[in-house]
C-alpha cells in the first residue's frame, strides 16, 4: 500500500546534504518561490527521495531558479572586486608617484580615488558576509 501526503517544503526534512541546500533557500526567504516552481515543474508531485536528490545533487539549479547566487558564483564576484581594489590601488599609486608632496597625494586620493576605493571595500566586506552566511 502506498500513502502519500502533501507537505509544505519548509516541513521537509533532507538528508545527505539536502538540508544545506534547503534551508538555504529558506534562509534566502525563497521558499514560496521554489514551492510555486516545483508544482509547475511536478504536477503530479514528487516523492521524498526524487525531493532530496533534486536538492542534494542539483543544488546550482534550485538556487538558480530561486535567484540565489551560488558559492562558486560569490567567490567569483569576491576575487573580481579584490583584483578591482588592487587594481585601481595600484592606479592611484602610479598617478601618485609623479606628485612631490604628500598634500597633493592626499588632495589626488580624496578627489579621484577615495570614493571608489571604499566602495570596492564595502562590496568585499559584504560578500565575505555573504560566504560565511552560507
Amino acid at each position: 500500500m502506498k500513502i502519500t501526503k502533501k507537505i509544505g517544503l519548509a516541513e521537509f526534512e533532507g538528508w545527505s546534504g539536502a538540508e544545506d541546500t534547503l534551508s538555504r533557500v529558506i534562509n534566502e526567504g525563497k521558499i514560496d518561490d521554489l514551492e510555486s516552481i516545483l508544482d509547475d515543474l511536478y504536477p503530479d508531485g514528487m516523492d521524498e527521495t526524487q525531493l532530496n536528490d533534486l536538492l542534494r545533487f542539483d543544488d546550482g539549479t534550485v538556487f538558480e531558479w530561486c535567484g540565489i547566487r551560488t558559492e562558486e558564483q560569490i567567490k567569483t564576484d569576491l576575487e573580481d572586486a579584490e583584483e578591482e581594489l588592487s587594481d585601481k590601488n595600484q592606479e592611484y599609486e602610479d598617478e601618485a608617484e609623479d606628485l612631490e608632496t604628500e598634500d597633493e597625494k592626499a588632495k589626488l586620493y580624496a578627489e579621484d580615488y577615495k570614493d571608489d576605493i571604499q566602495e570596492i571595500k564595502d562590496r568585499i566586506k559584504e560578500l565575505k558576509e555573504e560566504l560565511e552566511e552560507i
